[in-house]
């Protein structure tokens, strides 16, 4: 029989554990205030004299680290608890952002974004399964979809009215967003010793690269829902994050001028936050599949529009991925953390995020090689065909896929919770 002091233990742990998801919307937040990305380019090109193939091969660095470090870092949160890696993210994003605001050259460039890349990696996967974790421990897992939507409706708020001050800094000292990141990330780290560890099962491996590959078999032969799960998001990731690095060139090339650019970026992250704060009512509406074809339908119209489209107002059509971002992004998360299982969750939303920078450092490069042969406009509808095409698939295959049966809602139709079967 428990105690009245284990009773209280239990009590006030659960009391703590409930501010998890408002504190980690508060990090997600402040992680996306990126206040140097808008001028960062200009900043490294003009004020640190690096050519094109050095700022461009400062992004492959960045890249590698992150796709490097993407899978273990999740593994290794599942192994020392949640708290104690985004501790370790907010300590080295500490340090990356002040290598940046004083750095002189290529090198120390290169120094700062590899470790941005390890910090973010040991950030990615580990925030959801905290969440999720945090969720169930307090008897709320159905919250899920609707937290995370939160948590991207107010990181794409940060991210898009950084961009919009990130000249006014500039102007004021070139360095003055890198320096306040610094700043950022002290707050963050704050944020982070707030949180409460969660109660989950720690799953202690002997051999660890066993384990590893016990987890890859897991997605590969024994889980088909997930399985169909990480194949339609990393489609539909990759078919509205290609875009993004398209959007300032093609804007640019039909007459917009350049001083819009930054508000126009903002407002797509504010197109992003919308369909976020809206996903989980979306979700209960249609239900995960139907929802899912409708995303890949907005990002048809946005590859269709920009890719017929030679007016200058062709770039209304980039908020159609926007959107579709935002809806799908919240409704898969939960879904896939309801296929995983407890105390590997941030080592196997790792590896789906591994598959998509996989997928990216394939496609990106091959999409601009393109481009520099056929233009923009060929591009985007041969491109928009494949992945179209690909996304609803995945929808299909999604579709052919029951849920195992549990006592988790999936996703509730007009407030009424469905049961997996």
């Amino acid at each position: 029989m428990n105690t009245s002091a284990e009773v209280t233990e239990k009590r006030d742990h659960a009391r703590r554990v409930a501010r998890n998801p408002a504190l980690l919307c508060v990090h997600h937040a402040l992680m996306m205030s990126l206040f140097p990305m808008a001028i960062l380019t200009l900043f490294q090109r003009d004020h640190l004299g690096m050519n094109l193939a050095e700022v461009m091969g400062v992004q492959a660095a960045f890249a590698a680290s992150l796709a490097l470090f993407e899978f273990p870092s999740g593994y290794l949160a599942d192994r020392i608890g949640y708290r104690r890696t985004l501790l370790g993210a907010a300590v080295l994003s500490i340090i990356a952002w002040a290598v940046y605001t004083a750095s002189t050259g290529l090198w120390s460039v290169v120094l700062a974004e590899v470790l941005l890349g390890l910090g973010l990696s040991l950030v990615s996967g580990t925030n959801s399964a905290m969440l999720y974790e945090s969720l169930v421990d307090v008897g709320q897992e159905r919250e899920f979809a609707r937290w995370f939507g939160r948590s991207r409706f107010f990181s794409q708020i940060s991210e898009g009215s950084a961009a919009l001050v990130a000249g006014l800094l500039f102007a004021l000292d070139v360095r003055l967003p890198f320096a306040l990141m610094v700043v950022v990330w002290v707050v963050n780290l704050g944020v982070t010793l707030a949180l409460v560890e969660p109660r989950f099962e720690r799953r202690a491996a002997d051999d660890p690269f066993e384990h590893v590959r016990s987890l890859v078999h897991f997605v590969a032969h024994r889980a088909p829902r997930l399985r169909a799960l990480f194949f339609v998001a990393v489609v539909l990731s990759l078919a509205s994050f290609v875009p993004v690095w398209l959007f300032a060139l093609y804007a640019s090339d039909a007459g917009v001028p350049v001083s819009w650019l930054g508000p126009l970026w903002a407002i797509s992250n504010y197109c992003v936050a919308l369909g976020s704060i809206g996903s989980n009512r979306v979700g209960r509406a249609t239900g995960l599949v139907r929802a899912l074809v409708i995303c890949t339908a907005l990002i048809a119209i946005g590859y269709a529009g920009m890719g017929l489209t030679t007016a200058w107002w062709g770039f209304v059509f980039y908020f159609a991925f926007c959107f579709s971002r935002g809806i799908f992004s919240p409704l898969i998360a939960h879904a896939e953390q309801q296929e995983i299982p407890s105390g590997d969750r941030a080592g196997l939303t790792s590896l789906r995020s591994l598959l998509f920078r996989a997928g990216f450092i394939v496609l990106g490069p091959a999409t601009g090689a393109l481009i520099d042969r056929h233009g923009q406009h060929a591009v985007l509808l041969g491109l928009g065909g494949l992945l179209v095409s690909l996304g609803l698939v995945g929808a299909a295959w999604l579709a052919a896929q029951p849920a195992v049966e549990s006592e988790t809602p999936i996703i509730a139709r007009d407030g009424a919770p469905e049961r997996r079967s």
